[in-house]
């Protein structure tokens, strides 16, 4: 339960910066820049993508009381909703990997070369040789995107 309290609170107040930012966007009856679309993503992944972890993880917890109607369990498959509705996650995971990829395209590589740049480097140099459909460059794809969503959550919540 702390556990679930403090990533369900961090996650409140990332949602929460994204949704001042943008409101003060819309009010200037401007268009958000790719910064505020990018964090929106993230929060929108996040949000569903955690919920669903911690829902699931009680769900094993309680054990049995979870089958039972009137608990609230039965309606986890709205979460499972979540995750594709305005883009499935995963897509939106995919695109912050190709965002990142062509960020770190030219880039030379530096002995301090961050987990980010070192898996795109493997990545593209998979792709080259024809391997970028195999099971373990796909990870990377979701490591990658795990990575943007860190940094840019603590780009929008430096106190996370």
């Amino acid at each position: 339960y702390t556990e679930a309290e403090r990533r369900f609170t961090a996650l409140d107040a990332f949602v929460a910066a994204c949704e001042d930012e943008l409101a003060e966007v819309l009010l200037a009856n401007d268009t958000p820049n790719a910064a505020l679309v990018e964090a929106i993503a993230c929060a929108k992944v996040r949000a569903v993508e955690e919920s669903i972890e911690l829902c699931f993880r009680l769900k094993q917890e309680v054990g049995s009381y979870a089958l039972m109607g009137g608990t609230a369990f039965e309606q986890l498959d709205f979460l499972q909703c979540c995750k594709f509705a305005e883009g499935d996650s995963r897509i939106l995971m995919l695109k912050m990997a190709r965002d990142e990829m062509r960020r770190q395209k030219g880039k030379e590589g530096g002995e301090e070369e961050d987990e980010a740049a070192r898996l795109c480097a493997e990545l593209s140099a998979a792709m080259e040789a024809g391997r970028g459909g195999e099971d373990g460059e796909w990870e990377k794809l979701y490591r990658i995107a795990d990575i943007t969503m860190e940094r840019v959550t603590l780009r929008v919540c430096p106190e996370q």
